[in-house]
């Protein structure tokens, strides 16, 4: 029993060695050519209707005993065929139905693009060679057409008039099933209200397209000057809703921050910037409103100019609506002039007063008592008086000027005062005059300056002996 049962063990061990020899014999021919066509990519897809499918058709050359080809399979015509009818669509680059490619050394052909008709349903494209044809399993869905657009932000709804929305207008498109819409096209429209007050869409054009999320950001959005309520909408291709965002814009009216204000320096001195708020008629601060200040010289006289030298110049409001000018420098005209702060945001203007002072003294003039005379002991007939001036020739009032006499021969002396020195202020015209002044006992003449910020000039008399 044990002999016979390694004598069949033998011969089946015989048998198999012998089946696997003849299979390895047998694998795959030398040459061997295309007798299918087969399907590489593509196959399955959904687009939505009017809209391109994500990947072309791809078809390959093939043998059914699943060995590799030989030859030349470069060159090899595949027609692509939709259906006439019905669910379908279309090859752009032929405008039909029909389009045509040729296999690569590969031996795999793939069509052009291929756009869905606006039919939803499943169908198949058809692949078609001289070694055969395929059906490729394609449908077109109406899953993501844009069916709705509705308003997501209304960039605040009011802001005043010349001026920009603080935010931007925003709408989401999306598909019947609330699902957001992608690279939908919105088109933002403004529609002016009844006084003519609207608004202009700047940088960029009305029509916006979605993004992932099914958002479309309008661009910036500027009011125009006219106070009133109008509207913006925003439509969307295929979609019959209409998204509306009710705006308005506000008067507004400027107020005056005095407090930082220095309304009064010198000749060729720096004035601090001045300072205005925009406000809006419910009391909120105006962003982006443009300020204008002017220097009122219509009278002539004294002025200033804005650093640079312009006698006008602009500031753009902030967050809170407050504006400031550039330093203002004083002229070389000492007086009193205004500067007029306007925004076409705004009713009205805002004055702002300033006055301009003399500069130091810089000159100091005799009047005409110089070159008189009087007898010993009897007071001169004209009194002694000065004139300052500024840099500028500007009379510098309440100026301190010193009179000197001389203290030893021939001179004179102040009345109520027995000091050789007397000090005077300067009046608003710059003029001081000195006291009463009275010769002394001896005859001769003399020199009596008179001194201010460090500039002087004389007056010279003379004491008369008695006849």
């Amino acid at each position: 029993m044990k002999i016979a049962v390694v004598a069949v063990l033998a011969v089946l061990a015989v048998t198999v060695a012998g089946a696997g020899a003849q299979a390895a014999s047998t694998a795959c021919p030398s040459s061997n050519h295309p007798n299918e066509l087969v399907l590489a990519g593509g196959s399955g897809q959904q687009a939505r209707l009017g809209k391109p499918f994500d990947q072309p058709f791809s078809v390959q050359l093939a043998n059914t005993n699943n060995c590799p080809l030989t030859g030349n399979l470069a060159g090899v015509m595949v027609h692509f065929d939709a259906p006439g009818s019905g669910a379908s669509g279309f090859f752009p680059s032929s405008g039909s139905i029909h389009a045509t490619a040729g296999t690569n050394a590969q031996g795999i052909a793939t069509s052009p693009s291929f756009t869905a008709n606006d039919t939803a349903g499943a169908y198949t494209v058809d692949a078609t060679s001289d070694y055969g044809g395929i059906d490729i399993p394609t449908s077109n869905t109406t899953a993501g057409l844009a069916t709705a657009v509705s308003p997501v932000s209304d960039a605040g709804a009011q802001t005043a008039v010349g001026t920009l929305f603080i935010g931007q207008l925003q709408v989401r498109v999306a598909d019947a099933s609330g699902n957001p819409v992608q690279g939908a096209a919105v088109t933002f429209t403004v529609v002016p209200g009844m006084t003519g007050a609207g608004a202009t869409f700047l940088g960029a054009a009305q029509d916006v397209l979605t993004g992932s999320d099914g958002v479309a950001t309008a661009p910036p959005l500027m009011a125009n000057g006219v106070p009133g309520a109008y509207m913006v909408t925003a439509t969307t291709d295929g979609v019959s809703s209409i998204a509306t965002f009710p705006l308005q814009n506000l008067q507004t009216y400027a107020t005056l921050d005095a407090g930082r204000a220095a309304r009064v320096a010198r000749i060729g001195g720096r004035y601090a910037p001045l300072v205005v708020h925009v406000l809006a008629a419910n009391g909120q601060g105006v962003q982006g409103a443009v300020v204008t200040f002017a220097v009122d010289q219509t009278q002539g006289g004294p002025g200033a100019t804005f650093l640079g030298g312009a006698a006008q110049a602009t500031a753009t409001t902030d967050v809170s609506g407050t504006a400031s000018s550039p330093p203002l420098v004083a002229g070389t005209v000492t007086g009193r002039f205004v500067v007029v702060a306007t925004t076409p945001a705004a009713l009205g203007s805002t004055t702002f007063p300033f006055r301009t002072l003399p500069g130091k003294p810089a000159a100091i003039a005799a009047g005409a008592a110089s070159g008189q005379s009087t007898t010993v002991h009897t007071r001169f007939p004209v009194p002694l008086a000065v004139t300052v001036t500024d840099a500028k020739g500007n009379a510098v009032p309440s100026a301190r000027v010193t009179f000197v006499v001389p203290a030893h021969g021939a001179s004179a002396r102040f009345a109520r005062t027995p000091s050789h020195h007397v000090t005077v202020l300067t009046d608003a015209h710059g003029v001081a005059v000195a006291p009463a002044l009275v010769a002394n006992g001896k005859p001769g003449g003399y020199a009596v300056t008179a001194t201010a910020g460090g500039k002087s000039t004389a007056f010279a008399l003379v004491n008369l002996s008695k006849a």
